[in-house]
């Protein structure tokens, strides 16, 4: 699993959230927090569907273990996507409540979007509250919202939940407050946003010593209550002794992975420099925050190295060739002087003197040749490291762009303002998926994952509470790789306004994408289940055409589609289904 960038370079004291919430979530046997419910504690029914859902989520939730990167958290996003169809299918409150649960923790380990984090672990909460026999993961998805708000970062949001959270929790008899280990961690998320006397309370009153314990498949909750209890220790009752540093550095020894050893050597760094502030020492935080950086950069790798290797193999093979050819050559020249000498002294002598000469001539050409290639490769190797640079500029550059509309949105109060800059936003975001679809894919992304992530991209930024459901048909093929910049604006123009202006009468959004392959061009075929437009009345009388959009997006649609030189026809006398066919090669 990839750890964040963000998570160095935060306020000091961050969890890495990825890797725990990883922890938490996907390594209990049998489901445990985000599988399937325990036996007895609000088991599904024995229908077949429910089965198929709980072995999706079930397979999702090996996928998100693995933590072999993004890959994983990819791989797990795919069950989780054919487990929420299931659930809207039925229409089943708990199997609703865990697609969507599901569906957070996706966003959570992807941490871009935190806010969006927030509002899906909401929705989880709220369909949890409604099921009696689930009241205990209910209960923990809340904590889970005040962690999603640290993420935003937003202080008051998270202390907001926290106290709302310790108000339910505080009629529980002590009995059930001892299966409820996340207590802890509640405690842990006040002191990151810097509410000292919120965290000691709540340790007070949920998070009692004899209750604790570490648990190897989950969080451990007994090194989190040491770390907690230290910043108290320092932050809070100012105490220079404090004994819980060493409980901390336990943990750090006992560390079982290169993320909990980056979360703890950091805290350790900060929290051994506050303790000598307050002896009025020098600081010997030094080796922490060593320690910290190294492991991160081995986490920030991001598999450079391996390229590395890899254009270093290629380089050895084609020098290797090379000798080849050139021993050979020798080894041919040698032989044919040998025939020579045994014909005539006179033919050698001559033959001789050239053959020096052609061979000095030989070797001048293979260092001339030796030295074009070295600089040649010298080149190659510039020109890579100014392209990667490149990349990353234009990736950081897309980044900053969504993020100033993304602020502007916030901070605009007129609603026509706020739709034309996420409409603005949802363009970058297209381009930013394609960009990086790109970089990932070197021989051009494949065109059904593509279709899929920019659907999906789309629908979880605008379907806010409206239930969508995507049926998208295609196989692998890829199309000019000019052709998908156009393409992913055209889609994203075509979700919008599904999402937007769609009406379903209620009825769940259902967007069918199918790609159609014909001898000379690939037809992308969109429709959505919205009921056709209202016509206006003719002039004289009678019924008139239905309202077409021409605003911007539709202008935008017109240009892109005479850019790739394809064709653009509606579908099915509907004029919100389109066929678009793109010319291949």
């Amino acid at each position: 699993m990839l750890v964040p960038v963000s998570f160095l370079t935060r306020r000091a004291g961050r969890r890495p959230t990825t890797l725990l919430l990883l922890l938490l979530l996907g390594l209990l046997p049998g489901g445990g927090w985000c599988g399937a419910p325990a036996a007895g504690v609000g088991a599904p029914d024995s229908s077949a569907l429910h089965r198929r859902f709980f072995r999706l989520i079930r397979a999702g939730n090996a996928a998100y273990a693995r933590k072999q990167g993004m890959g994983s958290i990819s791989a797990s996003q795919q069950f989780f996507d054919s487990a929420q169809t299931l659930a809207l299918r039925t229409q089943d409150t708990l199997l609703l409540a865990s697609a969507v649960f599901a569906q957070g923790r996706v966003y959570d380990a992807w941490n871009q979007e935190p806010q969006k984090t927030v509002v899906t672990f909401r929705r989880a909460a709220a369909l949890y509250r409604h099921l009696p026999a689930q009241r205990v993961r209910y209960y923990y998805v809340r904590h889970l919202v005040a962690h999603a708000y640290d993420k935003v970062p937003d202080s008051t949001g998270a202390v907001t939940e926290l106290r709302a959270l310790a108000r339910e929790l505080d009629p529980l008899p002590d009995t059930l407050l001892r299966q409820l280990p996340f207590t802890v961690e509640m405690a842990l998320i006040a002191t990151q946003v810097h509410n000292y006397p919120l965290a000691d309370s709540i340790l007070r009153r949920f998070g009692r010593r004899d209750w604790i314990r570490n648990d190897s498949t989950t969080y451990d909750y007994l090194y989190h209550y040491y770390l907690t209890r230290a910043r108290l220790d320092l932050y809070l009752h100012r105490r220079p002794a404090a004994p819980y540093l060493d409980s901390v550095a336990l943990a750090l020894r006992a560390a079982r992975n290169v993320f909990d050893r980056t979360y703890y050597a950091g805290n350790l760094a900060v929290l051994t420099a506050a303790h000598d502030d307050l002896l009025g020492r020098p600081h010997a935080a030094y080796d922490y925050l060593r320690l910290t950086t190294s492991s991160a950069d081995s986490l920030t790798d991001g598999g450079r190295n391996a390229h590395l290797r890899q254009a270093l193999l290629r380089a050895d093979e084609r020098a290797a060739a090379r000798r080849a050819q050139y021993e050979a050559a020798a080894s041919t020249a040698r032989w044919l002087i040998i025939g020579i000498l045994t014909t005539a002294l006179f033919v050698i002598s001559v033959l001789s003197v050239r053959l020096y000469h052609q061979r000095q001539a030989s070797r001048a050409q293979a260092d001339a040749v030796a030295v074009v290639n070295h600089q040649l490769d010298d080149k190659v190797a510039q020109v890579e490291l100014l392209n990667k640079e490149m990349q990353h500029r234009v990736k950081n550059n897309l980044h900053m762009i969504f993020s100033l509309l993304h602020m502007q949105e916030r901070r605009s109060t007129n609603d026509e303002v706020i739709e034309n800059l996420q409409a603005a936003r949802l363009r970058v975001e297209s381009i930013a998926a394609l960009h990086n679809q790109l970089l990932t894919n070197p021989t051009g992304p494949d065109l059904s994952g593509f279709l899929k992530a920019l659907i999906s991209a789309v629908v979880s930024c605008l379907a806010n509470d409206r239930q969508v459901v995507t049926h998208l048909q295609t196989e692998p093929l890829h199309l000019p790789e000019s052709a998908y910049l156009a393409l992913s604006l055209i889609l994203n123009e075509w979700v919008t306004n599904s999402l937007k202006y769609a009406e379903t009468e209620g009825l769940v959004l259902e967007i069918n994408v199918s790609v159609r392959t014909r001898p000379h061009e690939v037809c992308i075929v969109y429709a959505d289940n919205g009921l056709p437009p209202a016509a206006e009345p003719a002039p004289g009388g009678g019924a008139g055409a239905p309202v077409v959009s021409t605003g911007l997006g539709t202008q935008i649609i017109q240009l892109l589609t005479r850019q790739l030189g394809a064709t653009l026809t509606t579908a099915g006398g509907h004029p919100y289904h389109y066929e678009l066919c793109i010319p291949r090669g």
